[in-house]
């Protein structure tokens, strides 16, 4: 995959509506608290599918078989543009604390503070 500059990243995150965001800020608190997984496809889409029913959007449908659909056809449609933003932020992130020598032992929620500057 091919990481995109940190201003088209930027422009990218801008387009996305408020659920994405949702899915984002979600998946990326969970790739900073296990970076080793980050990497792992199989594991990423198991979590991207519980962010995403986790963020209440599917809960407005009246009839639940309809909300399992809408819920099924928005992770379709949502988890490639998704899990590549959230990947291309986790190495971005990392590159920007390379580039900090005074960070030092960089946390979680240091991760995810860097990650949200990319966000205006």
């Amino acid at each position: 995959m091919k990481i995109p500059t940190r201003d088209e990243l930027r422009a990218e995150l801008a387009g996305f509506d408020d659920t994405r965001k949702k899915v984002v800020g979600g998946m990326l608190a969970l790739m900073f608290q296990s970076p080793e997984k980050a990497r792992d496809r199989d594991w990423l889409a198991e979590q991207f599918t519980q962010v995403s029913l986790l963020t209440g959007q599917f809960e407005a449908v009246e009839h639940a078989h309809e909300g399992v659909e809408v819920a099924q056809g928005w992770i379709r449609s949502n988890i490639d543009p998704v899990l590549n933003a959230c990947f291309a932020l986790f190495v971005l992130v990392a590159e920007d604390v390379q580039g900090d020598e005074a960070a030092g032992e960089l946390t979680a929620a240091d991760a995810m503070l860097r990650a949200l500057a990319y966000f205006g």
